[in-house]
C-alpha cells in the first residue's frame, strides 16, 4: 500500500482537484484505491458521493484508531459501480477541525498511521486530500505517508507556500515523525498558458525548485469543474477539454506510481 499526502500551505489552489483527477486516473488504470477526506470543508466526499456521507467518517477513525472503525469507516463510491478496481473513501468531517491545532502530541500525531495499519481491506495506493494548511491533521496526514505531493498554483504566493510544505515534509522525516516520508514534488495547477503572470511565475517555481517542479503542468480547464459539479470521473466527462485533462492525469499519476521505485 502506497500513501500519498495530496497537501498545499493555502486554500484555492486545487488541491482538491488534483486529488479527484489522481482518483479518477487510478479508477480508470486499474489501481485499487482509498481516498481519505482529511479536508474539514469535505470536498472530496461531495465529489466521490455527491452528497455528505452519512456513515462513520474520519473523525471517528482518527478518535478511535481500531480495525473496527476503520473497517466500517470504508465505504465504496458511486464512481466504481461497473468498474473492475476498487476506488473507495473515507468521508470527511468538520468534527476533525478540533484536532486541528498547530502543535500535536507525538501520538496524536501517528493516529491515522496507527488507524492504517489495522485495516482489513488492501488497496494499491491511499491519497489523503489535506486541510488548507500544515497544521495538527496535515501532520497527521504526513506522519502516515510514503510521499508529500503538493499541489501550488502559478501565483505570487506559490514559491513561498511551496517551499514551507516542502520543508515541513523533510523536517518530519528528519525528526523520525514520518519514518517512509519523502517529498514526491510540485502539482502546478490552474495554470493559464496564456497569462504572462503564469509564465514567469512557473518558469521562476522550476527555477527555485527544478525537478521537484513535476510534469505535466495542470491547465485551468472548465472541464474539472464542470466533472466535479456532476460528481462524476472526469475519464467519463465528455467535454472538450476532457481528454486533454485525462491524459494530463494519467501521466501525473504514473509519476506517482512510478515514484514507489525510490522507496
Amino acid at each position: 500500500m502506497f500513501i500519498v499526502s495530496v497537501c498545499s500551505l493555502k486554500g484555492g489552489v486545487g488541491k482538491t482537484s488534483v486529488t479527484l483527477g489522481l482518483a479518477s486516473a487510478a479508477l480508470h488504470q486499474g489501481v485499487n484505491t482509498l481516498v481519505i477526506d482529511f479536508d474539514p470543508q469535505g470536498d472530496s466526499t461531495l465529489g466521490l458521493l455527491g452528497e455528505p456521507a452519512s456513515s462513520l467518517d474520519i473523525a471517528e477513525v482518527i478518535t478511535s484508531p481500531r480495525t473496527e472503525t476503520i473497517d466500517r469507516a470504508i465505504i465504496p463510491t458511486p464512481w466504481a459501480a461497473d468498474a473492475a478496481s476498487h476506488l473507495d473513501i473515507i468521508p470527511g468531517s468538520n468534527r476533525s477541525a478540533v484536532m486541528d491545532a498547530p502543535a500535536q502530541s507525538p501520538k496524536d500525531v501517528r493516529r491515522l498511521h496507527l488507524a492504517l495499519e489495522k485495516r482489513s481491506h488492501q488497496y494499491d495506493l491511499v491519497l489523503i486530500d489535506c486541510p488548507p494548511s500544515l497544521n495538527g491533521l496535515t501532520q497527521m496526514a504526513l506522519a502516515a505517508s510514503d510521499r508529500a505531493l503538493v499541489v501550488a498554483e502559478p501565483g505570487f504566493f506559490a514559491v513561498t507556500a511551496a517551499d514551507r510544505a516542502l520543508k515541513l515534509a523533510a523536517e518530519m522525516h528528519e525528526d523520525g515523525i514520518a519514518p517512509r516520508l519523502q517529498p514526491l514534488g510540485l502539482a502546478v495547477n490552474r495554470y493559464r498558458p496564456r497569462s504572462v503572470e503564469h509564465q514567469y511565475r512557473l518558469a521562476e517555481l522550476r527555477e527555485l525548485f527544478g525537478d521537484a517542479v513535476l510534469e505535466p503542468v495542470i491547465e485551468e480547464r472548465v472541464g474539472l469543474q464542470q466533472a466535479q459539479g456532476g460528481a462524476v470521473p472526469l475519464h467519463k466527462y465528455e467535454g472538450a477539454s476532457g481528454k486533454r485533462l485525462t491524459e494530463d492525469f494519467d501521466a501525473l499519476l504514473r509519476t506517482v506510481m512510478d515514484s514507489r521505485q525510490n522507496s
